[in-house]
């Protein structure tokens, strides 16, 4: 290891982290866009032989922040100082053992040796993946980027220079996986990467290390601990430079790093871009390496070195908050998402297993899906992942393909999924059944054979969902994340909401035909063509004034599965409108949960760091960390802010005591008015258990009486000898016949100091220690036995005491189901303000919907009973016509105000979209393919209680096809008695259904004035202005106006005057056509005379 400076004000690379250090991309020379200067500079040997002692690192111009930053430490300015660190190795340094002794530099002439073996390897350059993709990387939204100003020189590392850019297998066409598998193998695994034997031996000790550890986390940047600084080498530090504005150090292999202080900032900022990093620690101390070297006889100098292990892989979808990780920044989930399928004649059969680590909360299920794989689309809108687990050969093609689709930005990863037996055999073994007592979380039990007592046997069609539950136990035991996180044991069971049902009797289902759940479906295709989430101004932006982060993902649920439970509906409402009337009650409430964390996320981590396996077993648990103070500091501050939090929300049952709302009772009150937990006496008990000031300045808890069993008992002990000594001091002064007094310090406490008058009583039993003028000092068999027990107990408290922390979290987490049913009530309070404030906010009328459901009642909506055949000009509103009909059947169900006047109607169970036009290119479809994909869809799943929004359908094919397929359409759905707004500018259509019973016509509404001035003949047409009117009004529109929306988007004149005629005649040929067919329908001789006579043509 190395020594670092101690020398604040010289240590500039400890100065340097102490700022946040925005993306730095390289300077470009010359204008050129496509070449990166690089600088070329050859060492002689006598300077690589001083670069074993001292590396300096090449400075970088430091990008201009912000001129509106606040001043804070991550946004200061960076000094542009040319800086360097300084490598020490004295004996005796606690950053340095003896790994780095045998650190050579080989000479010129093995260079030379090794340039002519070795050619130059891929590299990163700065936009790369950590995998080399040649892509160019594409910054999320999410991330702020810090603008960098034009440098004038910039001094620029050789990267083709690097060791590891001339190791012959390193180049992408021989890299293999650790297997020796190359990358077209089918089972090529590219997390991997093998390591030539004898390149080992040619490695330090700590660098054959960081080869072993990469070659089996291949896919991973590792921050290699060393000392009490996290070291890049090699691609790693190109990462580093490239992506978080680090400098090269100087030496033959590429070298970054930063303090350990600055790992949260660090790792936070590579996930946020898509990168996979592993955390190494140091679990063992150079005195504990010495040791046990000496111990075990090792001289190997591959054995001198402190060991090092993997201690957590963090990356999208996979992070937990720990003692260094703060997790994500964004309230919003990012999913850890797992698939097992079978696939029946172009069917598939999916299982599924999703969660938030951040939390950790298991959703499984299995569920059979149709050709689209539409309920499979639907859970990955519903619960959108960071991170897709898949196995590697069972998985289709076609699932494959939609993965990559439709979850671009998720990352994905291939595995090998263990059949559901292993997966049980290992929960039971490692998580569930380590003894007698243990048993099955009771998620898990509905997915267990009955039939299996010791329940290793997954349960009827839950085989693919066990299968897909150990993907993701695969994956977080890879991530070391499956200790903290199942040991929370917390599953729940998933269905698609058009799979699931509990609203409503079999029998009303049956008189209703109602066949929807307790939830609305919005599939995949209504989400997004409604925009109601993971869109700019979507519907859950707008109605989004939550104040916890709580509040705002259960939103994004109750958004998604709107409720069709008409009770809760109403109750609702009611809520929302009684809180709308009180506005001084609102903003108290607002107040007060605008003052609460993250309750959910730091109750798992407190989970996690009260976890007794993980305290013992987990590589964390040996890990030697230099800030540790600090940390113990941050998670006492996390959970004194857990407990204020869970104090500030029990002020809401008194804010909420005299509400009339049955819902508002239901989730502010105790019981028996409602169902908030009452957890008043357990969060006395802790807010007691020990003084909040002093654990704040000292960053430990020292608990109070009563408190924890261990510490009472050996705070009893310690009493009890000191009781012993003070009897025994008695006797003594007896028997010397005056004052004794114990003195001396550590080992030699307790010696009993005699006066030298009476020090001539001591016989032999008494043995002199030592003397001072006028005293003696003397110790004896039971002092000695007093100061070993003393020992022992003051040692037993010790280590009581650096284990106090975990025992009171985990007995805090102990009441985990009390502390999720507050939050849960929390979350609810801040939804339904959140529903209050967004009706404040609209400008124009609001009202709250008459939701109906009765017996034999035909579905409707004010302005739809059965098929609306809507017509009208473009760009007279159509389209948003039926959004705004889509998305106020939303807001109806989630119990809100929505703006309108009035708004009425029946409970929908479920929302189908077709609208818009657009192809599918990455999925191989066709824009008339896509239409039918999704026509599809509605007529094979469309019930009576259905809404359907139908824009334009068949404009991807002819106009003949077109009309046929829209009009069969038309009659299917009208024949449901569905609810059905179907927009077309087909008049033909419109002829052909005008008369059908279930069929409406509509039109929005608009003014037509003609230029009078312009004479219409057969040259000149006289050009029409049209003002819409955005009313829908009942019949049809004869034209559709294409010549203004033609006319607006600039087209010249003599084309749309000739357009025009052509439209003219086309209009004629379609009369005369309409006009013979008529004819041909007459049976009549004097009505045939009749209309001949009238016709005019």
């Amino acid at each position: 290891m190395s020594k670092r400076n101690s020398n604040p004000a010289s240590n500039t690379l400890f100065n340097y982290f102490t700022k946040t250090p925005p993306s730095n991309k390289k300077a470009k020379l010359n204008g050129d866009a496509e070449s990166s200067t690089k600088l070329n500079s050859p060492v002689s040997c006598k300077e690589k032989k001083f670069e074993s002692k001292k590396r300096e690192r090449q400075p970088t111009k430091s990008p201009e922040l912000n001129k509106n930053s606040s001043g804070s430490e991550d946004e200061a300015r960076i000094s542009n100082k040319k800086r360097k660190r300084i490598r020490l190795n004295p004996v005796d340094s606690d950053d340095s053992d003896v790994e780095n002794k045998d650190n050579k530099i080989e000479t010129s002439k093995e260079k030379v040796s090794l340039e002519k073996k070795l050619q130059e390897s891929f590299k990163y350059e700065p936009g790369d993946s950590p995998k080399g993709s040649k892509t160019k990387r594409v910054i999320s939204n999410d991330v702020p980027q810090t603008k960098t100003e034009p440098q004038d020189s910039t001094v620029l590392a050789d990267e083709g220079n690097w060791v590891h850019c001339k190791l012959d297998w390193l180049k992408p066409d021989k890299i293999r996986d650790a297997q020796k598998r190359k990358a077209d193998h089918p089972d090529y695994d590219a997390t991997t990467l093998y390591v030539p034997p004898e390149f080992y031996k040619s490695q330090t000790p700590a660098h054959k290390q960081w080869w072993e550890m990469k070659s089996s986390h291949y896919d991973c940047v590792l921050f290699f601990k060393v000392g009490k600084f996290y070291e890049l080498y090699h691609m790693d530090a190109a990462v580093g430079v490239n992506e978080l504005g680090f400098s090269y150090m100087k030496g033959e292999f590429a070298h970054s790093g930063f303090p350990e202080s600055a790992y949260a900032r660090m790792v936070s900022t590579l996930v946020s871009k898509g990168y996979k990093v592993a955390r190494v620690e140091q679990t063992e101390t150079p005195d504990m390496m010495q040791e046990r070297c000496r111990k075990n006889g090792l001289t190997s100098k591959y054995d001198k070195v402190v060991r090092r292990e993997i201690c957590q892989v963090s990356l999208r979808g996979a992070q937990a908050l720990g003692l260094q990780d703060s997790g994500p920044a964004q309230a919003a989930s990012e999913h850890m998402l797992a698939i097992a399928e079978e696939e029946n004649n172009g069917r598939s059969t999916y299982g599924v297993c999703f969660l938030d680590t951040t939390i950790g909360q298991f959703h499984m299920g299995q569920f059979a899906d149709d050709k689209h794989s539409s309920r499979l689309l639907t859970t990955l809108a519903h619960y959108p992942p960071a991170l897709i687990v898949f196995d590697r050969k069972h998985t289709t093609a076609r699932t494959k393909k939609l993965l990559s689709t439709h979850c671009h930005n998720a990352r994905r990863e291939p595995a090998n999924m263990w059949p559901p037996e292993k997966t049980l055999k290992t929960l039971a073994e490692k998580y569930y059944k380590t003894n007698a007592d243990g048993d099955w979380p009771e998620g898990i039990k509905p997915f267990l054979n009955d039939g299996d007592a010791l329940g290793l046997t997954p349960a009827a069609n839950c085989y693919l969902a066990i299968k897909a539950l150990g993907g993701c136990v695969s994956y977080l035991t890879g991530c070391l994340l499956d200790i903290q996180i199942l040991g929370m044991a917390q599953f729940e069971e998933y269905s698609p909401p058009d799979v699931l049902n509990t609203t409503l009797s079999p029998e009303d289902k049956v008189e209703n035909q109602w066949r929807g759940g307790n939830t609305m479906v919005l599939d995949a295709i209504t989400l997004r063509n409604l925009r109601i989430v993971q869109d700019e101004g979507c519907l859950y932006d707008k109605v989004n004034f939550c104040s916890t982060p709580m509040g705002k993902r259960l939103l994004y649920q109750w958004v998604c599965s709107p409720c069709c439970d008409l009770a809760v509906v109403k109750e609702r409402q009611e809520a929302i409108k009684a809180m709308f009337e009180n506005q001084e009650l609102c903003q108290d409430a607002k107040n007060i949960l605008t003052t609460l964390p993250d309750l959910d996320r730091l109750l798992a981590k407190i989970h996690a760091l009260g976890n007794f396996n993980k305290s013992k077993n987990h590589p964390d648990s040996r890990a030697i960390f230099y800030e540790e103070k600090k940390y113990s500091k941050r998670k006492v501050l996390d959970f004194i802010s857990v407990l204020n939090g869970f104090t500030a929300a029990l002020k809401l049952t008194e804010l909420f005591s005299d509400t009339e709302s049955d819902m508002l009772k239901r989730i502010t009150q105790f019981s028996p008015d409602g169902r908030f937990p009452d957890y008043r006496g357990t969060l006395k008990f802790f807010k007691e258990a020990f003084n909040q000031k002093e654990a704040e300045k000292e960053g430990r808890i020292l608990p109070g009486e009563g408190v924890d069993q261990e510490y009472d008992s050996t705070l009893q002990t310690i009493k009890e000898i000191e009781e012993d000594l003070k009897e025994y001091l008695e006797e003594q002064e007896k028997y010397f016949k005056c004052r004794l007094h114990y003195v001396g310090t550590d080992k030699k406490r307790y010696q009993i100091e005699v006066p030298q008058n009476a020090a001539s009583r001591a016989g032999s039993e008494y043995n002199l220690e030592g003397a001072r003028k006028g005293f003696k000092k003397f110790s004896t068999s039971e002092t000695k036995e007093f100061l070993a027990r003393m020992t022992a107990a003051e040692e037993q408290k010790t280590n009581v005491l650096k284990d106090l922390s975990r025992r009171i979290f985990e007995k805090f987490s102990s009441s985990y189901n009390q502390w999720e049913s507050a939050i849960k009530c929390i979350a609810t309070l801040d939804i339904l303000l959140s529903f209050t404030e967004f009706t404040r906010q609209q400008s124009g009328d609001v009202c709250l919907p008459d939701v109906t459901f009765e017996k034999g009642q035909k579905p409707y909506i004010n302005i739809v009973e059965d098929l609306l055949l809507l017509t009208g000009p473009n760009m007279g509103g159509k389209s948003t016509l039926m959004r705004q009909v889509g998305l106020l059947t939303v807001l109806a169900h989630l119990g809100s105000y929505v703006p309108a006047q009035e708004c009425s109607l029946s409970l929908v169970d479920r929302i189908f979209t077709r609208l818009g036009a657009s192809d599918d290119i990455l999925s191989g479809q066709s824009t008339f393919l896509v239409e039918m994909n999704e026509t599809a869809a509605i007529v094979k799943h469309a019930t009576l209680h259905s809404l359907v929004l139908l824009d334009e359908l068949g404009r991807g094919t002819s106009t003949y096809d077109g009309t046929a397929i829209a009009s069969g359409v038309c009659v299917e759905l009208a024949e449901r008695s569905c609810r059905v707004v179907f927009s077309t500018h087909y008049h033909s259509l419109v002829h052909h259904l005008a008369s059908h019973p279930g069929v409406q016509l509509g039109h929005m509404a608009c003014m037509v004035e003609t230029d009078e001035t312009t004479p219409d003949n057969d040259e000149t047409i006289p050009e029409e202005t049209i003002t819409f009117l955005y009313k829908l009004s009942p019949g049809a529109c004869p034209k559709s106006y294409g010549f203004n929306a033609a006319r607006l988007a600039g087209i010249p004149r003599e084309i749309t005057a000739r357009a025009h005629q052509v439209s003219r005649n086309l209009e004629k040929e379609a009369t005369c056509v309409r006009a013979f067919r008529d004819i041909l329908k007459i049976n009549s001789a004097s009505d045939l005379r009749k209309i001949l006579s009238a016709l005019s043509i």
